[in-house]
C-alpha cells in the first residue's frame, strides 16, 4: 500500500468541518478552590487599601506595606488574574512586561497609586468578589494554548499508530519504524541533525525569522514535518497564523520520502469549506493552498479528520510490512 495522493485527504478536510467545541482544547482549572492563592489575593486587597490611605499619612508604614505588596505580586503564581493587575491595562502595561523591568517596585509603586486614585474607591462601593479571579483566569486561558495544538497530533499519533518513541538522538533511532522529534519544543538540535543528515534546505524557516516546525514525524520511510495552527477567527495575529500554515506547504524537498504538512484545526478551518470560488479572504486563501497542493504532490494540507486518514493509511502501510 502506499499513500493515496495529497487531493484526497484534503478532501476529507473538506467533508469533515472541525466541531464547534473540541474537547483537547478545554481547560476547566477553576482557580478559586485554591485555597491557599485565594488567600494571597484577599490579603492584597487589604494591602492595597491599607496603603491607600496611609501613603498621605505615614509615609514609612506604607512603605512596609508597598514591601509586602511586592512581594505577593512577584511570588505568587496567577496574581495576574486580580482586579489590580488587570487594571494595569488601563496605563498600557502588561503583567509579562511588569516582570521583565529592571525596577519593579519603583513602577509597582506608581501602579498602586493610580489604582488608588481611578479604582480603589469604585471596587470598596461595589464589593469585591472572588469570581472575578475566576473570570479573569478564563479569559486568559487562550493565551495557554501554544503547545496544546501538538500535544492534540501527538494523541491523534499515538492513537492510532501506538507507541511511537521520542527521537532525542537522530542516528540510532533513525532505523526505527516510528519515531518523533518536536523541533519547536526543545529539539531543535534534532532537528538540525536530521536536516543535515537527510539534506533537508528547510527553506521556510528562513523565510520566517528561523521558525521551526512544531513536530517531524517518522512512519516507514518517510518523514512528515508539520506546522500546526489553531485558528478560530480572523483577525490580527491570527490572520499571520493562517498565512503561516498556507506558507509551509509552498515548499518542498528535493526527496519524495520528505513532506511538509499543514495541520489547522479549529472553526477557521471551515470558512474553507463555505468559501470555494468567491473572491473573500478564505476564498482566496482557499485557492492558495489548492495551488501549492498542486504544485507539491508530496506535501499535505490537513484539519482533524483529514490527519486522522493520512495516520490510518500511515498504520496501514506499517502494518503491512510486519
Amino acid at each position: 500500500m502506499a499513500l493515496k495522493d495529497n487531493w484526497y485527504y484534503y478532501e476529507v478536510s473538506l467533508k469533515n468541518p472541525e466541531p464547534l467545541i473540541d474537547e483537547n482544547y478545554i481547560s476547566d482549572t477553576v482557580s478559586v478552590r485554591d485555597e491557599e492563592f485565594i488567600r494571597k489575593v484577599e490579603r492584597l486587597r487589604d494591602l492595597i487599601t491599607a496603603y491607600c490611605v496611609m501613603v498621605e499619612k505615614d509615609s514609612d508604614a506604607a512603605a512596609k506595606i508597598l514591601d509586602e505588596i511586592y512581594g505577593i505580586i512577584t511570588g505568587v503564581g496567577n496574581i495576574q488574574y486580580t482586579e489590580f493587575v488587570a487594571f494595569w491595562k488601563v496605563l498600557d502595561l502588561s503583567y509579562s512586561l511588569f516582570r521583565k523591568l529592571s525596577d519593579r517596585k519603583g513602577m509597582l509603586e506608581a501602579l498602586v497609586r493610580e489604582y488608588c486614585g481611578r479604582r480603589r474607591s469604585l471596587y470598596d462601593r461595589m464589593g469585591y468578589s472572588n469570581v472575578v479571579v475566576q473570570a479573569l483566569y478564563d479569559s486568559g486561558v487562550s493565551r495557554k494554548k501554544g503547545q496544546v495544538g501538538t500535544n492534540k497530533l501527538l494523541s491523534l499519533i499515538l492513537r492510532t499508530l501506538g507507541k511511537v518513541p521520542h527521537i532525542m538522538d537522530i542516528t540510532s533511532p533513525m532505523a526505527s519504524p516510528t519515531g518523533y522529534f518536536l523541533p519547536d519544543g526543545g529539539d531543535e538540535n534534532t532537528f538540525e541533525e536530521f536536516r543535515k543528515a537527510l539534506g533537508i534546505r528547510y527553506e521556510f524557516g528562513r523565510g520566517h525569522q528561523g521558525k521551526e516546525p512544531d513536530l517531524v514525524l517518522k512512519s516507514g520511510k518517510h518523514f512528515f514535518i508539520i506546522e500546526a495552527k489553531h485558528v478560530k477567527e480572523a483577525g490580527g495575529a491570527q490572520d499571520k497564523q493562517v498565512l503561516e500554515v498556507i506558507e509551509f506547504i509552498r515548499y518542498s524537498e528535493d526527496r519524495d520520502d520528505v513532506h511538509y504538512v499543514s495541520f489547522m484545526d479549529g472553526l477557521y478551518f471551515n470558512n474553507f469549506i463555505l468559501h470555494k470560488d468567491d473572491n473573500s479572504k478564505p476564498g482566496r486563501q482557499r485557492r492558495d493552498i489548492e495551488r501549492y497542493l498542486k504544485g507539491n504532490k508530496g506535501n499535505f494540507f490537513v484539519n482533524t479528520a483529514g490527519f486522522e486518514a493520512l495516520l490510518e493509511d500511515l498504520r496501514e502501510m506499517l502494518t503491512s510490512k510486519i
